[in-house]
């Protein structure tokens, strides 16, 4: 009641710099007086005109009546619990859910605050059923032992970078539970180890086979402390992508290639690459033979994608996909590039170093298509030199005769609606889908038949 009128008052807690890595975030109750519909578990949002509550050092925010909330970011509605376990590999993106799952692995964290004003004590670990895995972040004690079956009811599912993590708060129960059928973590184990074309920016206790095929050691000085890591790529079957060893190796730098099973491992994202970090040499077993082919060679290995999955899927490196080439940029064939960091120069300068000579180089850049789906591809040097069938001099020539724009065209009618393969390695963001090709081919197709083919798909005589 306030004054003699009951009003019903909406709370909850929002956290600042959700993007920040490392989990560093600030986060405040606040009471919604207004009440505002638009805030929603998991919105990003701006808000204007709140005041601010203090009460023995803690921190709180009051948005009054009068406050104005921009939302930037939809989220979701929090739901009502149905006490109905979901399937791991079902789990969303975001809301709260209710799962049951083997504790596969857990271990004690802290979280520094970013004001250096303490830590926050916290449990990391990961969950497994039958469909998949997932890793948890307790923010309060979790003494379950790894191996026991629990029920989880309202658990906050949050993305951290690109991967869902399940939060456990003061609502969140937990209880053990009874199933005979469930299967046993021996079993779970050896079922969820990871492959490369499955990793996510952000995953955590991470198990893999992988071979390493190259591997470097690096030396650097961290307050006045020489440090080293082992920086390298490793392979499997589905792809390739690198690795971090911050410790020293369980094997000879030349005995390679190795093959090992990592244990616990993250996984942090360059340019969109996922790159396993192995903080200590006990994550590592070197392995006698690889539970593949031997024979496989997969320094240079290239996993056949469709470009449907290149698009929807994570950042790849040693990938191949077909479509049909749709688009050929106006920008393609000779480019200056800047002689400090290799960016195109437009109109002779660079947008970083301002203008500079730059260096000559050769690319195509193109757009491909495949049953809908499209990304656009940049075909290195090479590889456009070979497609094209010239030397360096002949395109020159080439050029020099027809004109910049004339030889683009030239491309285009000796390309546009032909079948290609491209091969090398694509980055997937907001923007969509772009291939860095090493690798690039016509594809041979027989006209009549695809005709016949045409024919019969849309039932023509």
């Amino acid at each position: 009641m306030i004054r003699g009128e009951e009003k019903q008052i909406a709370f909850g807690m929002l956290e600042d710099n959700h993007w920040e890595e490392n989990g560093q975030r600030t986060r405040w109750d606040y009471k919604d007086w207004g009440p505002h519909a638009n805030l929603a578990a998991g919105s990003i949002v701006r808000i204007e005109g709140a005041s601010v509550n203090e009460y023995n050092g803690k921190m709180s925010l009051n948005i009054n009546q009068s406050t104005r909330i921009v939302v930037l970011k939809e989220g979701v509605a929090t739901p009502v619990s149905s006490n109905d376990p979901i399937d791991i590999n079902d789990i969303p993106k975001e809301g709260y859910i209710c799962v049951v799952g083997r504790v596969l692995a857990s271990r004690p964290d802290q979280i520094h605050r970013k004001d250096g004003s303490g830590s926050i004590d916290v449990v990391r670990g990961r969950l497994a059923d039958d469909t998949g895995t997932i890793g948890f972040l307790s923010w309060e004690p979790f003494e379950h032992e790894v191996g026991t079956l629990l029920k989880i009811d309202g658990a906050q599912v949050r993305s951290f970078r690109d991967t869902p993590e399940l939060n456990f708060g003061r609502t969140t129960r937990i209880e053990v539970f009874h199933d005979a059928n469930f299967a046993d973590l021996e079993t779970l184990a050896a079922s969820t180890l990871t492959t490369v074309a499955a990793l996510r920016d952000g995953s955590r206790d991470v198990d893999a086979v992988v071979q390493i095929t190259e591997i470097t050691k690096r030396t650097f000085n961290r307050d006045g402390e020489e440090k080293f890591l082992w920086s390298g790529q490793i392979a499997d079957p589905t792809g390739r992508c690198r690795i971090s060893i911050w410790d020293a190796l369980p094997f000879e730098e030349g005995g390679l290639p190795v093959t090992v099973q990592v244990k616990g491992a993250r996984v942090r994202a360059w340019q969109g690459i996922p790159d396993i970090t192995v903080d200590n040499a006990d994550q590592l077993t070197v392995l006698e033979t690889p539970p593949w082919d031997a024979g496989m060679d997969l320094t240079n290995h290239a996993v056949d994608v469709s470009l449907t999955d290149v698009v929807a899927g994570p950042s790849r490196v040693g990938m191949k996909t077909h479509g049909m080439l749709v688009s050929v940029r106006e920008d393609s064939g000779f480019i200056l590039r800047c002689t400090e960091c290799r960016r195109v120069l437009r109109d002779g300068a660079c947008f970083d170093h301002g203008a500079n000579e730059g260096n000559e180089d050769i690319r195509l850049r193109l757009v491909v298509d495949h049953d809908g789906a499209t990304a656009a591809v940049l075909v290195n040097k090479d590889a456009s030199l070979a497609a094209l069938g010239m030397s360096e001099d002949d395109m020159r020539a080439k050029v020099e005769e027809l004109g910049d724009l004339g030889f683009v065209q030239h491309v285009r009618e000796r390309m546009l609606g032909r079948k290609i393969s491209v091969s090398g390695r694509s980055i997937v963001d907001d923007q969509g889908a772009m291939v860095l090709a090493d690798g690039f081919e016509i594809e041979a197709h027989d006209a009549q038949m695809r005709a016949s083919e045409l024919r019969a798909q849309w039932g023509w005589a």
